[in-house]
């Protein structure tokens, strides 16, 4: 996400994924589209995937940037060797769908600097609940100051 998305898209896209896949009730959901439409199977992206349904930025330019970033995933590196980001991904929300006992899942961000690695873990991501989840991070960059104004102008000169 990081430089491929704006800071607020970002937040937005986690809110999204982490409300769709909450506990309770959009975790049920997300199960049943699993089973009818196996959104979350090898012969469909994760870009497939999240504009199935419907986990996007508003904004249009956003959206596209979005997709983008969902193809460059597999060019990361992921927790489980010989897999990528992409995989990574996409294959721990089908186990964890297909599950006997599906977890919510929680998606969240690390510093690329810190580890360039996917990674998919078990957890309690939220200090206040006791409710396990699984936790998707997805390693990013941070902007450099100014970066957003350089981007923006090299977009508009494109145009």
């Amino acid at each position: 996400m990081g430089i491929a998305i704006s800071d607020f898209s970002t937040a937005d896209i986690l809110f999204q994924l982490n409300t769709r896949f909450g506990p309770d009730h959009p975790l049920k959901e997300m199960v049943a589209i699993q089973k009818d439409f196996r959104v979350f199977s090898s012969k469909y992206s994760l870009k497939q995937a999240f504009r199935v349904l419907h986990i996007v930025p508003a904004d249009f330019q956003e959206r596209r940037r979005w997709f983008v970033f969902l193809e460059l995933l597999k060019k990361y590196a992921s927790d489980q060797k010989g897999v990528n980001g992409h995989d990574r991904i996409r294959s721990a929300y089908q186990d964890n769908l297909d599950s006997k006992k599906p977890l919510p899942v929680y998606t969240t961000t690390h510093l690329m600097s810190k580890d360039r690695r996917v990674k998919v873990t078990h957890g309690q991501p939220i200090i206040y609940e006791e409710q396990s989840y699984l936790v998707i991070s997805i390693p990013t960059l941070a902007k450099e100051k100014g970066q957003a104004t350089r981007a923006a102008k090299k977009r508009r000169k494109r145009k």
